[in-house]
């Protein structure tokens, strides 16, 4: 699944029955949930009359605040419900020696069944592989290059004291777009680069995203929210001298952000750095082609679905990469994995046109199929008209920063 999830029901439709009571049977304390043995129509996982007595269960509680918590662990197991995620929490488990239980873990017959089966089995190590998820594939991110006087080594980034302003700044950055005021800044050193991320509580309901024993200590907790936690992440590369930042409206907030980590961090400003511009010609154009939508757009998904090379020295020849199918719900991860499968040696050939498609969503009321446009973009721009659908197209990809 590994999208957003609006209803506990689009949750309780891919579990199968036994798991269903199995996860209501671990809070504290434990709620009934009876499994009759339902046989489920066609090719659902689960028969209908299960997925309604799930839900009873859920909302016949007094405590509307546990309600809520539940819907939340919903959520936060469905952030990890896709391949990618799962195979990854299957290799860190087996990095720590855990033995995983075979009988019950062949049980599960889908990404959503085996998310629910980590986190009901094992949550410390979900819970650690949830903080440092999606930092494997860092597309989108905005580049800055920095001068030679204000280089640093990445290990003077990691002052817990420094990062805890910063965490504060971005938490005001966003304070008029996020509910709350709570922030987790942590860092990952790597061995090229540093990243940091900013977790920001979001809190429609007004249950905190965060609980602690001090301000200074903060552990990720559950929030009633359709985007449980935001986070923005940077990330400070001495050896390439540069310093990438991923955020929502990027073209907005890039500039703001990085001139708050260059004051703190590395005595300068963002007007003394330089802006990478994203080019499809490239090298990595490709992974840095983010196309998450924003919640509520009217851009339901869009997706790469072809990629045409140029062969360096010989405009005349081509090659040309296209996806589709299943495929077309997985962003750049599937097009990324193709182009390596291929072995395209990319200092022979280099990316010469994208082609996105952009789904959008139907209107209420209306019928048939939903509008779907291909775009091309190349370094010369998209190929864009004046329609209603272009114009939000132009939108988007500038809000990106991928067309200027």
């Amino acid at each position: 699944m590994a999208s957003q999830i609006t209803d506990p029901k689009d949750f309780a439709q891919h579990i199968h029955e036994e798991m269903l009571a199995e996860f209501l049977y671990i809070q504290v304390p434990p709620i009934p949930f009876a499994v009759t043995g339902d046989k489920p129509t066609k090719k659902k996982r689960v028969s209908e009359d299960a997925v309604n007595r799930f839900l009873e269960a859920i909302k016949q509680l007094s405590d509307h605040d546990r309600i809520n918590k539940l819907f939340s662990e919903m959520l936060y197991i469905n952030k990890l419900s896709s391949e990618r995620h799962i195979v990854n929490l299957e290799a860190k488990a087996q990095e720590r020696g855990i033995t995983i239980d075979s009988v019950s873990y062949k049980k599960c017959e889908c990404y959503d069944e085996r998310a629910l089966w980590w986190y009901m089995h094992h949550q410390e190590l979900f819970d650690e592989y949830f903080e440092k998820a999606d930092t494997e594939n860092l597309a989108g991110l905005r580049e800055v290059v920095l001068k030679d006087e204000y280089i640093l080594e990445k290990e003077l980034i990691a002052d817990e004291k420094k990062l805890s302003v910063f965490g504060a700044g971005v938490a005001k950055l966003y304070e008029n777009t996020f509910r709350g005021a709570r922030f987790k800044a942590v860092h990952f050193l790597e061995q090229e680069y540093i990243l940091v991320r900013v977790y920001l509580e979001n809190m429609p309901d007004n249950t905190l995203v965060f609980k602690s024993d001090s301000e200074r200590q903060l552990r990720v907790q559950r929030s009633p929210s359709i985007r449980p936690l935001f986070s923005i992440i940077v990330v400070y590369n001495p050896g390439e001298k540069t310093l990438g930042i991923r955020s929502d409206k990027p073209s907005e907030n890039v500039p703001i952000l990085a001139d708050l980590f260059c004051k703190l961090f590395l005595n300068c400003r963002y007007t003394d750095t330089m802006e990478r511009k994203y080019n499809v010609e490239n090298k990595g154009s490709v992974a840095m082609l983010e196309l998450t939508p924003e919640p509520g757009s009217d851009i339901e998904r869009c997706y790469l679905k072809s990629v045409e090379y140029s062969q360096a020295g010989d405009y005349t020849k081509t090659l040309r990469l296209n996806l589709g199918g299943q495929h077309n719900y997985s962003g750049t991860d599937a097009m990324d994995m193709f182009i390596q499968q291929s072995r395209i040696d990319e200092s022979a050939w280099f990316p010469k046109r994208f082609e996105i498609k952009f789904v959008f969503r139907k209107p209420d009321g209306m019928t048939g199929k939903k509008r779907q446009i291909t775009v091309g973009l190349s370094k010369r721009g998209a190929n864009l008209g004046t329609t209603p659908e272009d114009v939000k197209i132009r939108q988007f990809l500038k809000a990106k920063g991928f067309i200027s």
